[in-house]
Order: C-alpha cells, then structure tokens, then sequence
C-alpha cells in the first residue's frame, strides 16, 4: 500500500510505468487506486437493507397469500394508532421497490463522484512476497537517516514525489475500514493526543471501580434511612456483602466501551490496528484500575497523587505494614468468582445485545425490517475488549496466587468457562474478526509482566514482613533473584526486535 501520492498521478497506468521503469526486474501483477467510498458505502448498506425487506415481502405474498401494509413512518410498526391520523398505509413490496430504484440511482450516481475522487493511495500487487519486500525495504523511512539513498527512480519519480510516498504492507481487504480511507490522517496525532488525554483525565482521575464501590454504604443509606439496619437483616446483609463485588465487575465491564469508543473516534484504517490499540489501552486501564490502586488502598488516581504530593504532614506516613493481610486477598477471590460464574453467563444471555435489539424493533416500520434489524444487530467479536479483560483474570490470578491461593482454582474455573463461552459465541453468535500477530505478541508480553509483578509483590511482601531492609531473609533475597531473572526475560522480549536492527549483523528474511 502507497500512500502520499499526487491525485493527479495516482492512476493505474502511470503507477504501473513508474515501477516498470524503476524496477525492471520486477513484475507488477496488478495496480488498485483507493477512492472515497465513505457515501457510498453508506447508501450500499441501505440498499441491502431494503432489498431484505423487499425479498420478505414478497416471500410472504408467495407463501402465505398475505399482502403486507405499513405507516411509511419511524415506529409505526407498534404503533399504528398515532400514525394512522397523520399518514396512509401503502403497500410494502410496493414501497420498498420504489424505495429500491431510487437508492439504485443515488448508488450509480455517488459512484461516478467516486471514481473522480482518488485518494492518493494505491495497492500495488507484486508477483512474490519477495519482490513486494524490496520495494517496502526502499521506500522505508527511519527515524535519523530519512529515506534511503539507494531508491530506485524512473521519469515519473519527481511528479510522483517518490521520496515522500510511505510504504506498508497492505492488510487482506476484509480488514480494512473503506469508508474510514477518506479521513486525512495530518490530525491524526491530534486527535490521540485529545483522545488519551481526555480518558485519562476521566478514568483515572475521577472516578474508578473501586471508588464507586466504596460509596456503596451511602447509596444504601440514601436509598433506605440512615435507621436501616445491614447487620441484623438477611437481606440487607445479603445486598451489603453480594452486590459491591456484581458493581465492580459491572463497571469494569462497561467503562471499558468508553476507551474503546474513545479509540474508534480516531478512524483508524484496519480493524487488526483498531483491536490491537483497544486491547492495549483497555488492559493498562483495568490494570490500574482494579488492581495495582485498591492493591495499596487508593480508590482514585487523585488519591494516590494527594499522598504523593500534597501529604505535607511529616508525622503522617503510609502504613505498608496493612498490604498483604491475610484477608487483603478476599475482595480479588469475590471478583475472580464474580467473573467467571456470573459474568461468562451474562456473556451468554447478552443483555446490551437484547436490548439493541428490543429498541430496534420498536423503532421499526413493518415485520419486512426484521432481517435487516438483525443484520444490524450481529456484531464482529470485539476481540481487543475480550482480550484484555481476559488478560486481566489472569494477571490478577498470578499475583495473588501465593499470597492468597484460594484465588487460584477460581482462576483456573473462570478460564475453562471463558473457553465456553467464548467459544459458542464465536461459533453462533458474532460475526467473525481481524487482528494481526501484534495482537498475541502483545499478549504474550502481558503474560510475562503479570509473572513480573508476581515476583514485584512477593519481594515486597518478603521485604514488609522481614521488617528490616538491611537484613534480608533467604526467602527474600530468593524472591530478589526470581524478579531479576523475570525483568531480564520480560526486557529481552520486549527489545529483541530492536536490538536486532542495532546489531552490525544483517538478518536475511527467508520468505
């Protein structure tokens, strides 16, 4: 894929003389030129759904003799008595055939406007991987050498502006947002900027799971007297003890949509690209957020920086001694439980998805949009959310898993139902999804950071129980080394494809 080219160049055949001439070695299978097709796939996606319920109405007719009648009205499909005053019934197959011609003729029409508005990129196919390879290696752009001196030119390079064109390999054409093409991406860094800053002013600093759930008492109070009693009724004690732990898991289901939404904002081009940024930001979200802060008692981000900072009391100092109490553990036991029996069946159920479903259909014109509302309604498996919430489980099994060992039996349930579940859904329920090896090999660094701060908080719980810094015990200095080897292998994982283009030895890709 080449993008940065000059709109009046990107043609087929002038990309196809320029790569002939500057490559003639090479042979070039096939050239495409990307359009703005953001319209068009919009009236293409309205097409179908009437088409669907032209093809219902007409299935209908044939099969049981009945002509269908509709209020050519928003939600006159339930309610028929408030639009029969204002609006006429018209016949269904009637009014989605008009509907059908008029859509075809805006679709030939926005067509025409497309193909006289290139993009400036292009996908160009080589005959080998190889070939593809070479022209990427000389079109690519580092950081402190710019291009490189050895790029190939023809009689078309300085109209062409070559040298400014970049190069990266094309995604399958599933993958690849179409309608997204048409957005510039000069504010792209702009608007990541916005984006994470405003999500991190949001999550972190006003409000977290946790906070939430500590507030938990004065919702109670507020909702039944300040003369309820928690402690003697069974209910109350009940409600008190169960539902905090079900809020938790609630919110670090649903706050979670917000980094994603905040991250489809941006348009990206591929979807592998969006799931691998969602994953990413999610992940660190939740790390933070139900773990690391209510590990050491700050249930916001805010508190955490007033201790910092703004904790001008000498005689005021953090009590270290009260992490990793025996029961310190239990609140994590209830969450890892909390998700793995009631959460992978509310997976199952899908409530978000009923719900879409139940406003969709009220929203409706006639029966005919009912294949259309479930179209509508089948979604790709958001993999960047699963993922990181899955990550999630299992960091929180690993560092709690010697302090607190319950935790891990639980871990290992939610794991083998996750399975399940996830496993029906991708088979039956959602629509399939792209993502890309960075996907698992960020997960694979995830997995070796959650051993890291295992080994992190085994070496603090040693150093706080030892009381003394410097006199460490056997079990603490064991600890020291284990994290030591642990940061070496997370370290050589992370750099390894750095180092290797530091090192003076040149690596031959065997394609």
């Amino acid at each position: 894929c080449i993008e940065n080219i000059p709109m009046h160049m990107c043609t087929e055949p002038l990309l196809t003389r320029h790569f002939t001439e500057a490559y003639p070695e090479l042979e070039v299978y096939d050239v495409k030129i990307a359009y703005d097709v953001a319209m068009l796939t919009q009236i293409y996606e309205e097409m179908q759904d009437v088409e669907s319920g032209l093809e219902y109405s007409i299935r209908k007719r044939e099969k049981h003799d009945k002509v269908l009648m509709m209020y050519p009205r928003c939600a006159s499909r339930f309610c028929q008595c408030f639009c029969s005053p204002c609006s006429t019934k018209v016949n269904v197959e009637e009014y989605y055939r008009e509907k059908l011609e008029e859509l075809q003729a805006e679709f030939l029409k926005q067509r025409e406007v497309s193909l006289h508005s290139p993009l400036g990129l292009a996908f160009v196919t080589f005959t080998s991987v190889n070939s593809a390879k070479q022209v990427f290696d000389d079109h690519k752009k580092t950081f402190l050498l710019g291009f490189s001196d050895s790029q190939p030119l023809s009689s078309l390079s300085a109209s062409m502006k070559s040298d400014k064109w970049k190069v990266w390999f094309a995604p399958p054409p599933r993958d690849i947002y179409w309608e997204h093409l048409s957005d510039k991406r000069n504010w792209l860094f702009l608007k990541i900027i916005v984006s994470n800053l405003t999500l991190f002013l949001v999550t972190f600093f006003l409000t977290t799971p946790e906070y939430l759930v500590s507030q938990f008492d004065t919702i109670l109070i507020a909702i039944f007297g300040p003369d309820a009693d928690f402690q003697n009724s069974t209910a109350s004690s009940w409600v008190q003890d169960f539902l905090p732990t079900v809020m938790l898991w609630s919110f670090t289901a649903l706050l979670p949509l917000l980094v994603s939404y905040s991250d489809r904002w941006l348009g990206r081009w591929t979807r592998s690209e969006e799931n691998h940024s969602v994953m990413r930001k999610t992940f660190w979200y939740l790390l933070f957020m139900v773990i690391v802060l209510p590990t050491f008692g700050f249930t916001t981000g805010m508190a955490y920086f007033n201790f910092l900072f703004m904790n001008n009391n000498s005689t005021d100092s953090y009590k270290w001694e009260c992490i990793f109490l025996p029961d310190s553990g239990a609140f994590f036991v209830n969450y890892v439980i909390t998700a793995a029996l009631i959460g992978s069946a509310l997976e199952l159920i899908r409530f978000p998805e009923m719900f879409w479903y139940v406003i969709q259909l009220c929203f409706s014109r006639s029966e005919a949009e009912t294949p259309a509302i479930q179209r509508a309604v089948t979604y790709e498996f958001r993999f960047g959310e699963q993922y990181a919430r899955m990550l999630l489980i299992f960091a929180m099994t690993m560092m709690y898993s010697l302090s607190c060992p319950l935790i891990t039996p639980f871990g290992l349930l939610y794991f083998i139902l996750k399975h399940l579940v996830d496993r029906h859904n991708l088979a039956f329920v959602y629509a399939p999804s792209k993502i890309n090896k960075k996907v698992h090999a960020s997960a694979i660094n995830f997995v070796i950071m959650s051993v890291g701060l295992l080994q992190f908080f085994m070496v603090t719980f040693s150093i706080l129980r030892s009381g003394n810094l410097a006199i460490m015990t056997n079990r603490t200095k064991y600890a020291l080394v284990l994290f030591v080897i642990t940061i070496n292998i997370f370290t050589a994982q992370i750099w390894s494809s750095f180092c290797r283009r530091l090192s003076p030895i040149k690596y031959e890709d065997v394609l």
